[in-house]
């Protein structure tokens, strides 16, 4: 059997999923492999024009691929089309990337569908699809973040005092005068020894400014570069982030609590996580620092929140889409 995966490797999420399953299809000794869309997929112009979809029914004839695994909606969208006016002989199996809005049913018809989470899943019943085609698997993410080795162990490794209080900030979509007011809150209302890790890129204004903060404060610790980002998840005690689906995932894949700063702007991922009490939200920069505390504060608060991303987020979702697709060959 192959797979073959159209993927956007441009998007980050959409990569992550392709490379969790590619990697589970191959420790199942299972034939997987990419096409990458990313010059073509948000393009409507292309991927409406006959001649690229020509092109691209040729490519993935050429694949002579048993399965085609569409990472994301804009993968199905594009399959779809293609299917429209190319039909392939293989199944269809559509991924979903995020807890979010769904398409409409005439922009993706997939033979099989990947969901992650009950919830959306009925949202695609009530669209008219049969259930045997939708599957509640989860989103896909990195081994590496499902690998737990627990939080003394993770901090061992790190080299972290396991009596400190650790926070994690995660940055990205913040605004640097954001994240500086959050460390300054943070500074002057945590009254215990902690530390507060912030993963920046090598060079970024936000770095720099980083750089100057923990010259003042000595709790800041900027994670500039590691393959070992995981092992912080696993080792914080609560982790502060602006709504983002992979992160979410893999944060509640690792067992850790979530702390949203609402920015006033409508994130369903984020709604998501806080209806099924996976997360909280702080309505300012004080709030936010607040809850992050009281996780710390109160034990049966935080496991009550890693109890319920454990109920409703699915640790191994490439293995179970791998298997599902095993367990429908094609016929001949």
């Amino acid at each position: 059997m192959k797979i073959l995966v159209l993927t956007d490797k441009k998007s980050k999420g959409i990569r992550c999923i392709t490379d969790a399953v590619m990697r589970a299809a191959l420790e199942k000794q299972v034939k997987c492999e990419p096409l990458d869309l990313s010059d073509h997929v948000f393009n409507a112009a292309k991927t409406s024009s006959p001649d690229y979809l020509q092109e691209t029914a040729d490519r993935m004839a050429e694949e002579n691929a048993d399965v085609v695994l569409c990472a994301g909606v804009n993968a199905m969208k594009l399959m779809t089309k293609l299917q429209c006016r190319h039909p392939l002989d293989v199944l269809t199996y559509g991924v979903f990337s995020d807890y979010a809005g769904l398409p409409l049913q005439q922009e993706i018809n997939m033979d099989f569908y990947c969901v992650p989470h009950e919830d959306i899943k009925a949202r695609l019943l009530q669209q008219g699809i049969e259930s045997e085609r939708v599957f509640v698997t989860g989103i896909p993410v990195k081994k590496s973040f499902r690998e737990h080795i627990g939080k003394a162990a993770a901090r061992n490794y790190l080299v972290i005092p396991k009596n400190r209080r650790i926070y994690l900030l995660i940055a990205d979509g913040l605004s640097v005068d954001t994240t500086l007011r959050l460390c300054e809150e943070l500074s002057a209302a945590e009254t215990q020894d902690y530390v507060l890790y912030i993963p920046t890129t090598r060079s970024s204004p936000l770095r720099d400014k980083l750089m100057q903060c923990s010259q003042k404060d000595t709790h800041v610790r900027i994670i500039t570069y590691t393959k070992q980002l995981q092992l912080y998840f696993e080792s914080a005690d609560a982790m502060l982030l602006k709504p983002d689906t992979l992160m979410s995932t893999e944060a509640a894949v690792s067992g850790v609590p979530i702390v949203y700063l609402c920015l006033n702007e409508k994130s369903e991922d984020g709604e998501f996580f806080v209806r099924h009490e996976m997360a909280v939200i702080g309505q300012s920069i004080r709030d936010t620092i607040g809850k992050a505390r009281r996780f710390v504060e109160e034990k049966a608060m935080a496991a009550r929140v890693i109890q319920m991303q454990y109920r409703n987020i699915y640790a191994d979702a490439a293995e179970t889409i791998i298997d599902l697709i095993l367990k429908r060959p094609k016929t001949t």
